[in-house]
C-alpha cells in the first residue's frame, strides 16, 4: 500500500471513533467527610466555596461514598487498579508494611503499577493520561506504563517539594526539587494547569490526575493562608460523644480502642490546632479546583469534560481517643466524598448508590466507551449519575446504551466491604503519647444501609504483628447499629450473637464471600 493510502486509511480510522470526553480528577489525601471537611457541608460553612459551587452546585454528590481500605498506598492503590486489596496484596511477609520488596503498605506494586486504569484509558481509547502529585506512597522513578505526563511523587513536602518528572514540558526528566518558596499544592496546579492548556484542543481525549497532598500531616498552610479563620467556621474539631470518652464507654471495642488514654488539655490543644490548619490546606486545593474550572471553561471544552473529586480516606480528630490520623474500620474513617460535574449530570443533584473508590476506575473506562477488563473488582456507577443522554458524548452514550439500566441499578450490591491489615505503630506524642494503631487492627469488614442487615457495620478482627493474615483466627468482632449509635459506642455483637445467632452466622458468610471475590464475582 502507498503511503498515501495508508495515511488516509489512519485518517478514516480515526474519523471512525466514536468521541470521548475529558475527564479530570481532583483526589485530597486524608480529607474527612464525616467530622465536616469536605461534603455536604456541616452547617453551610467549609473551606472550599469553589469546590462548592462549581462540584457540588452544578454537579452531583455521592451521599453513601466509602473507601475500601483507609490508609494512603493501599487505598490509591485500589483506585488506579480498579481492584479490592487482597487482590493486589503482596504475597508472604510484608513487616510494617514496607519491608518485602516492592511492597507498599502490603500492596505489591507490581500488580497495580503494571495495570492501571492509566493504561487502559491509552491503549484502549487514545487518551493522553497526566498524574500531578502525589501517585502512591512507594513511587516509582518512572512513570509507570500508561502515563504520558508524570510529575509524582509519594506525598512529599508542603515546602521545597521534590516530584520524579517525565514527559513533561518545560521541565527535564529526572528528579525536580523545588526550593523553600514553592508550596506543593501550588506547584501541582500550576504544572497540571499548563499540561492541559498544551493538550486539551489536541487530537487525543485526556485525562488529568491532580493529586495534592493536602490535607495530610504535617498540616502545614499555604503563608498567605496561614493565620484565615473565617469568624463562621466552628472554633473547634466536632466533639461528639465518641470524642474523648471515657475508658468504661470503649472497653468493649478492639484492643488499640480501649486502650488509648484520655485527651489532656494540651492534646486537645493540638488536635485543634491540627483541624484549622486541615482547613487552610485545603484552601489552596480550592484554588487549583477554581483555576482548572477556569481554565477549561477558557478553552471552551466545559460541555466535553467530566470532573471527579475525592479524597482517599477519612479522619479521626479525637474519636475513641485518637488524636489524629486514619486506618480505622469506623465511618469517620471510611466514609468520604464524591462529586462528579460534567455533560449528561443533573446540577445539584445526589445519588445514594453503594460505592468506593474501587468503582471509579471502571467508570472512567464506560466514559471512555470501554468495557472494564476482566479483573477489575470495581463497577461503573454511570448509570445512576447519567440522566440527560441527549447531552452525552458519542463515546459514553454508546457505552451507556449496553446498559439495561432498570436491570442494572435493580442489581446493585447492598453492601460495602472493608479490608485493612496492620502497618505500624503509628504513635503521635503531643505531648502525652497515643498509639494509632497495633497488632490487633487488622479487620475485614461490611457495611450496610437497609435490607436484611439494616443500617449496620460488622467487623471481625484478627491480631498479628506482620499484616499476613487471611482471617482464618478470629479474635475480636464488633457490630454496630449505626442508625442508633452513629459514632459507633455500642458493641453489639455479643448480644446480637446470644438473642439472634443466624444473624451473625449470615454477616460471617457474607464478609466471606466478599473476602474471596475477584472481578465478575465481587458483588
Amino acid at each position: 500500500m502507498k503511503a498515501g493510502a495508508l495515511i488516509l486509511a489512519g485518517a478514516l480510522l480515526c474519523a471512525a471513533q466514536p468521541e470521548k470526553p475529558n475527564i479530570v480528577f481532583f483526589l485530597t489525601d486524608d480529607q474527612d467527610q464525616k467530622l465536616g471537611g469536605s461534603f455536604p457541608m456541616h452547617n453551610g460553612v467549609g473551606p472550599m466555596p469553589v469546590a462548592q459551587k462549581e462540584l457540588v452546585e452544578k454537579g452531583a454528590m455521592a451521599t453513601n461514598w466509602f473507601i475500601h481500605t483507609p490508609i494512603c498506598c493501599p487505598s490509591r492503590s485500589e483506585l488506579v487498579s480498579g481492584r479490592y486489596f487482597h487482590n493486589i496484596k503482596k504475597e508472604g511477609l510484608c513487616p510494617n508494611g514496607h519491608a518485602a520488596p516492592s511492597c507498599c503498605m502490603h500492596v505489591d506494586e507490581d500488580l497495580v503499577n503494571n495495570a492501571t486504569m492509566a493504561k487502559v484509558l491509552k491503549e484502549g481509547a487514545g487518551y493522553t493520561v497526566g498524574i500531578f502529585g502525589k501517585y502512591l506512597n512507594s513511587c516509582p522513578d518512572k512513570a509507570p506504563e500508561g502515563f504520558d505526563a508524570y510529575f509524582a511523587n509519594g506525598g512529599g513536602d508542603y515546602f521545597s517539594p521534590s516530584f520524579a518528572v517525565e514527559g513533561v514540558e518545560g521541565f527535564a526528566d529526572g528528579m525536580w526539587h523545588g526550593g523553600p518558596d514553592n508550596y506543593t499544592t501550588s506547584v501541582v496546579g500550576n504544572v497540571s494547569n499548563a499540561w492541559i492548556k498544551r493538550v486539551a484542543n489536541g487530537p487525543k481525549p485526556f485525562f488529568a490526575y491532580i493529586a495534592p497532598k493536602a490535607c495530610h500531616e504535617p498540616f502545614t498552610p499555604a503563608p498567605w493562608y496561614a493565620d484565615h479563620w473565617d469568624p463562621a467556621w466552628p472554633p473547634h474539631e466536632p466533639r461528639p460523644v465518641s470524642w474523648n470518652c471515657s475508658f468504661e464507654s470503649r472497653a468493649d471495642h478492639h484492643y488499640t480502642i480501649r486502650t488509648e488514654p484520655m485527651i489532656t488539655e494540651g492534646a486537645s490543644a493540638k488536635i485543634t490546632q491540627v483541624f484549622q490548619d486541615r482547613w487552610r490546606t485545603l484552601m489552596s486545593v480550592d484554588d487549583v479546583i477554581k483555576d482548572t474550572m477556569a481554565l477549561c471553561e477558557d478553552l471552551g471544552i466545559m460541555d466535553k469534560t467530566y470532573f471527579f473529586y475525592s479524597s482517599d480516606h477519612g479522619f479521626q480528630l479525637g474519636e475513641f481517643n485518637l488524636p489524629f490520623d486514619k486506618r480505622h474500620v469506623y465511618e469517620f474513617d471510611i466514609r468520604i466524598h464524591l462529586l462528579v460535574r460534567g455533560p449528561g449530570i443533573t446540577a445539584g443533584s445526589t445519588f445514594e448508590t453503594l460505592g468506593s473508590q474501587v468503582d471509579l476506575a471502571p467508570t472512567w473506562l464506560g466514559l471512555a466507551g470501554l468495557p472494564k477488563p476482566a479483573n477489575m473488582d470495581g463497577k461503573s456507577i454511570l448509570p445512576f449519575i447519567l440522566h440527560e443522554k441527549d447531552k452525552l458524548m458519542p463515546a459514553t452514550k454508546k457505552h451507556l446504551d449496553g446498559f439495561d439500566v432498570p436491570e442494572y441499578t435493580a442489581g446493585w450490591r447492598d453492601s460495602m466491604f472493608i479490608e485493612y491489615y496492620y502497618n505500624d505503630n503509628n504513635t503521635k506524642c503531643i505531648p502525652n503519647c497515643y498509639n494509632i494503631e497495633d497488632a490487633s487492627n487488622n479487620y475485614i469488614g461490611i457495611r450496610h444501609l437497609n435490607g436484611e442487615f439494616g443500617d449496620t457495620l460488622y467487623s471481625e478482627f484478627q491480631t498479628t504483628a506482620t499484616g499476613e493474615t487471611v482471617f482464618d483466627n478470629i479474635d475480636f468482632y464488633e457490630y454496630y447499629n449505626v442508625s442508633n449509635d452513629p459514632w459507633q459506642m455500642d458493641n453489639i455483637y455479643n448480644s446480637t450473637l446470644k438473642a439472634n445467632p443466624g444473624t451473625i452466622q449470615a454477616l460471617h458468610n457474607k464478609l466471606r464471600m466478599w473476602f474471596k471475590c475477584a472481578g465478575e464475582s465481587c458483588p
